[in-house]
């Protein structure tokens, strides 16, 4: 494949040209090897179902603190999950691990952050450029992007995200990539975004086929930038497309903008993306609505954190997987299309047919509530943890005992493993609308309010 720097077909790449100025005349990249197998599916659907590095997709990503799961212990996690999957790793937090793993003694079989956290070894590591444990993590306006860490704010070139990579030899690597929210109208920004974004990963791409020491095997996802504005989002698939690359992650998406908006944006994208390399969205939230809306449109990988940010705020999940198959025979219904319509993005946001379930989410027990203190059953017959009741885990989240999260954390994950698992199901029968429309009317309720912390019980003494 050839590249001329800051060109794409001829065309120039919009943005202010800074980095692509010094860039090479032309570059001459290996092609990128193969590491995603789509599966053919049964009728005419941009849902979709495949296989990455062994992983089966749709899926989601386990979003780790400093590379250690939230709320579970990695022996726990196994037994949680199942199946092979993808652990996040965000590169403001590797930033943070950098000495520790250089020190680390080298173990037999394993190589980079897998020598310093053994329950990594073996498996699928992303190191991500974005963080959904935080509203933003990713800052540009500067020559660079700027990333949040533990320690701060801190500048991370293409040559600072390489040295990470030497160190920590992740399975798959975000370009960088600087974040335009769906709020930001002005063109200069919105340009600005998606040429550094095209210019950093060719100087990435460049500088990973000349560096003997990142031979080994390792794949990079482009950044795909552009805010609301269609045009340049489909400059940047056209550019990122040109390249080697192993697969694309969509940017500015996941904030607070609504389902409808981000459904046009998500149908341009993946629209203009080439259908056999495989699409990662990060979502700040990561709900079971916002992913069904993902995997209608043809997104792959979830990045989310909503299981144990669900967990952190008292929430069982408790929606079903199991659709009844006389459903798929039956045609979808004028309020089951209407759901569909609206989370597609085709249909006017605001108007008289809007449906007030709109501002449901998917079903859910708030453990917090009065009516579960005195409640001896379990969540649910089928959850991991029925053998603890309802009250006594609501006596955990109220002294703030970190086995509640613990168990939350182990049910909730277990109910996004079924859910993913009913999604590949119904993408490779090609009855993804049937499962979303029936999922959106059934499975859906009005969120619960927050209860005020009990202040009855005895305060702790300072020693």
């Amino acid at each position: 494949l050839c590249y001329r720097g800051g060109m794409v077909d001829g065309e120039p790449l919009p943005g202010d040209g800074a980095l692509a100025a010094a860039a090479p005349a032309e570059l001459k990249l290996p092609e990128a090897r193969s590491i995603f197998k789509l599966q053919e599916a049964q009728g005419v659907q941009k849902a979709r179902s495949g296989e990455l590095l062994g992983v089966a997709t749709p899926t989601f990503t386990l979003l780790t603190n400093r590379g250690v799961p939230q709320h579970l212990r990695p022996d726990v996690l196994d037994a949680s999950v199942r199946g092979e999957q993808i652990f996040q790793l965000p590169v403001g937090d590797l930033l943070m691990r950098t000495e520790a793993v250089t020190r680390c003694p080298v173990s037999p079989g394993a190589v980079g952050i897998g020598s310093f956290l053994p329950h990594l070894r073996g498996r699928l590591s992303y190191c991500s450029f974005r963080n959904p444990r935080q509203s933003l993590s990713v800052h540009g306006g500067d020559v660079v992007c700027s990333v949040e860490t533990v320690g701060g704010r801190r500048k991370v070139s293409v040559r600072d995200l390489l040295d990470l990579q030497r160190v920590m030899r992740a399975d798959l690597v975000a370009a960088p990539g600087e974040e335009v929210l769906m709020n930001v109208t002005a063109p200069r920004r919105i340009n600005r975004a998606v040429g550094r974004a095209g210019e950093w990963l060719q100087e990435l791409l460049q500088l990973k086929a000349q560096e003997p020491e990142l031979g080994f095997e390792w794949n990079v996802l482009a950044s795909i930038q552009g805010a609301g504005d269609a045009k340049a989002r489909q400059k940047a698939c056209a550019a990122a497309s040109a390249m080697p690359v192993q697969g694309f992650w969509i940017g500015g998406l996941g904030y607070e903008e609504s389902l409808h908006s981000r459904a046009k944006v998500l149908e341009v994208v993946t629209s203009a993306l080439p259908t056999a390399l495989p699409r990662f969205l990060p979502l700040n939230v990561g709900t079971p609505i916002e992913i069904i809306q993902a995997v209608l449109l043809g997104v792959d990988v979830l990045e989310v954190g909503y299981p144990a940010q669900a967990a952190s705020e008292g929430i069982a999940l408790m929606f079903s997987c199991q659709m009844p198959t006389e459903v798929c025979e039956k045609t979808l219904g004028e309020d089951e299309e209407a759901e569909l319509r609206y989370i597609l993005g085709q249909e006017v946001e605001s108007g008289s047919g809007s449906s007030s379930r709109r501002t449901h989410v998917a079903r859910q027990l708030q453990l917090r509530s009065n009516e579960c203190r005195e409640d001896f059953g379990p969540i649910s017959e089928t959850s991991p943890v029925r053998q603890y009741s309802r009250a006594y885990l609501c006596h955990l989240l109220e002294v703030r005992e970190l086995f509640g999260y613990t168990l939350l954390m182990q049910h909730n994950l277990q109910l996004y493993t079924e859910l993913f698992e009913a999604l590949r199901f119904h993408a490779k029968r090609g009855s993804m609308r049937h499962f979303a429309a029936w999922f959106l009317v059934t499975q859906t309720s009005e969120a619960q309010a927050v209860p005020t912390p009990c202040t009855t019980g005895k305060k702790r003494k300072r020693v």
